[in-house]
């Protein structure tokens, strides 16, 4: 075949209980080859070399009696560029050896590429008979997976401008993972973009299993700093995913965070005049959008934010309050060892009582702030020497324009938004 000599022998029979024996050897061109059976949408390209002869019975593979299975050889490819409408880039399998013994697949020599991603792998997979003839059946496999870099921008589903009924033009569509998968791998990668981020060192368990990417025992660096995460992730349609995470991070600078981290921004909005180093441990979990970014109403939270040594310059609410009690020695204060712990939901972040001390005054504050920067806190400043005279205090308003007034805070809660 386009001079190339392959050699095909294959007996099926049976299909509700497959009894195949086939034997395969030479090099065949993927592409033309193709062309006798092509699916509207996809495209393949490259060249396979084959040694292997397998042979046996359906229910054998199904009940786990590999020992009498027969199927041994090699599968070698070369340059197998696949396209299809669904994804915006090529998959381009430089090269790669499969060897077969019984129900197994051997992964060696694998490199492999999409836009500008590259993947280097080695292991094996199960089940791969089973998988092959019987439609819901899982695949099983371990791998060690290896890459310089990862553009998981360039992994979302949809080719653009592909329209998603009832999403914005140019949506993208969110990373699918397929149902029928059971794998694991030890990933190691150099630096992975992902949303304006850039992940480096990233180091974890990556399971794939039922539909759910699962991260185990993730650690990488981001913004300069040492993350720890453990987190899940659903797709549900090609629109829509889910996602729960749990991070923590002992000490990152808070100004570069609310640089370049769009969800710090959106969670965090008056750290905007922040400066100096925090400490976060959070738990997270929502849903993503067409574009893989949060469904703000959906989301869901609980942690603790540490301030080790931070400076609230230009802090808005603080000096409003410096301004209210007449007292100048809490405009612009600088903090210590403050805990600051919050529960997230529907758009709004509940946030418990923490006490702070600043120049011999010991304020104290609890409330709600909305996403969009509502304001409905309740404060006590402490006066010196021990804080045990207190002026009560009522903040409201928004984080730009705050509303100071020196009473107890009898307002209602904020009003919370539904998820659409």
């Amino acid at each position: 075949m386009a001079g190339q000599p392959f050699m095909l022998k294959a007996a099926v029979r049976n299909f509700e209980n497959v009894s195949y024996n086939i034997t395969s050897k030479g090099t065949i061109d993927i592409g033309k080859m193709y062309q006798f059976f092509a699916i509207k949408g996809y495209n393949v390209n490259g060249k396979v070399f084959t040694d292997l002869s397998l042979k046996g019975l359906q229910s054998d593979a199904t009940s786990g009696n590999y020992q009498k299975l027969n199927n041994k050889g090699q599968l070698i490819v070369n340059n197998i560029s696949l396209q299809s409408d669904l994804f915006p880039k090529s998959f381009l399998i430089k090269n790669g050896v499969f060897s077969f013994a019984q129900d197994n697949m051997k992964f060696e020599k694998f490199k492999a590429s999409y836009g500008k991603s590259d993947f280097t792998m080695n292991g094996q997979l199960g089940n791969v008979i089973n998988y092959v003839l019987t439609p819901k059946a899982k695949l099983t496999g371990n791998f060690n997976f290896q890459s310089r870099q990862i553009f998981a921008d360039e992994l979302m589903v949809y080719n653009t401008p592909k329209p998603i009924p009832g999403a914005p033009a140019g949506s993208s569509g969110v990373i699918l993972i397929p149902e029928n998968l059971d794998v694991t791998l030890s990933a190691n990668a150099g630096t992975v973009y992902y949303n304006g981020l850039q992940i480096k060192n990233a180091k974890g368990n990556l399971v794939l299993k039922d539909g759910t990417l699962a991260l185990n025992q993730t650690s990488f660096n981001l913004i300069g700093a040492s993350v720890n995460m453990d987190a899940t992730y659903k797709s549900i349609t090609p629109e829509s995913a889910l996602f729960d995470y749990h991070i923590s991070a002992k000490e990152f600078d808070i100004a570069k965070a609310y640089k370049e981290i769009k969800i710090f921004r959106t969670l965090a909005t008056s750290a905007s005049k922040v400066k100096g180093i925090v400490g976060l441990d959070y738990q997270l979990s929502g849903k993503l959008n067409q574009d893989m970014l949060p469904v703000y109403p959906s989301l869901k939270g609980a942690g603790v934010l540490s301030l080790k040594k931070v400076s609230l310059s230009g802090f808005k609410m603080m000096n409003a309050v410096s301004k209210a009690t007449r007292r100048d020695s809490l405009n612009n204060p600088d903090l210590r060892d403050v805990e600051i712990k919050s529960t997230i939901n529907r758009n709004i972040i509940t946030i418990e009582r923490f006490k702070m001390r600043i120049a011999g005054f010991r304020p104290r504050f609890e409330g709600q702030v909305s996403f969009d920067g509502r304001l409905n806190m309740s404060g006590r400043l402490g006066l010196p020497p021990f804080g045990l005279i207190g002026i009560p205090l009522t903040i409201t308003g928004t984080q730009d324009k705050p509303v100071i007034i020196l009473k107890r805070n009898k307002e209602a809660k904020l009003e919370e938004k539904e998820e659409e």
